[in-house]
């Protein structure tokens, strides 16, 4: 999971619903921003430093929230990203129009191995900052065409047998011995 900063007028849009909500999924969500009862603004003396602190988180957001080995070479710089050979299709997209949109908007070149083919997408361009950019966007093209596929098995484990709780301590009482250090 990344941890990725957000705009504060991105924020100021949305009310976050109550924890304790009855969802399907524990993700945080949002209503929408409109109010039946709008509630008046209250301005207080410490208003600036608030406006410092978002200032500082402004300029972190321009920093990528993975760190990616991006190699300099002759060119300009490079990047690949390891992807299974099913889901190339999903970056090319229809008559290679995600590929090439991909391209222009960060000024990179995408190269794809051909269908059926193993190896690794390679991402060149000019400046540093559209080489990141590029992967970037293929992991959240790639995390996203993961999860739209299908599961293809189920496992079932039998929760009461002796063996099963008796590992099931042995590495709980080994995680609290690592993370309580």
């Amino acid at each position: 999971m990344r941890n990725c900063l957000v705009r504060p007028e991105e924020i100021s849009s949305y009310t976050p619903t109550a924890a304790g909500s009855s969802s399907s999924s524990s993700f945080l969500h949002f209503t929408s921003p409109f109010r039946k009862n709008p509630i008046q603004e209250q301005t207080y003396q410490h208003e600036e430093e608030d406006d410092d602190y978002y200032q500082g988180l402004m300029e972190c957001a321009e920093e990528p929230c993975e760190t990616y080995e991006v190699v300099q070479t002759p060119q300009g710089f490079r990047c690949t990203v390891k992807a299974p050979s099913l889901l190339y299709k999903h970056i090319v997209g229809k008559r290679g129009d995600t590929r090439k949109k991909l391209e222009v908007e960060t000024k990179t070149s995408i190269s794809i191995p051909k269908p059926g083919q193993e190896g690794e997408i390679v991402i060149t361009g000019q400046h540093r900052s559209g080489v990141i950019s590029a992967r970037t966007r293929i992991d959240v093209l790639l995390l996203t065409f993961r999860r739209k596929q299908p599961f293809t098995h189920f496992l079932a484990f039998f929760l009461n047998e002796a063996e099963v709780q008796e590992r099931f301590l042995k590495f709980q009482e080994e995680v609290l011995e690592k993370c309580s250090m």
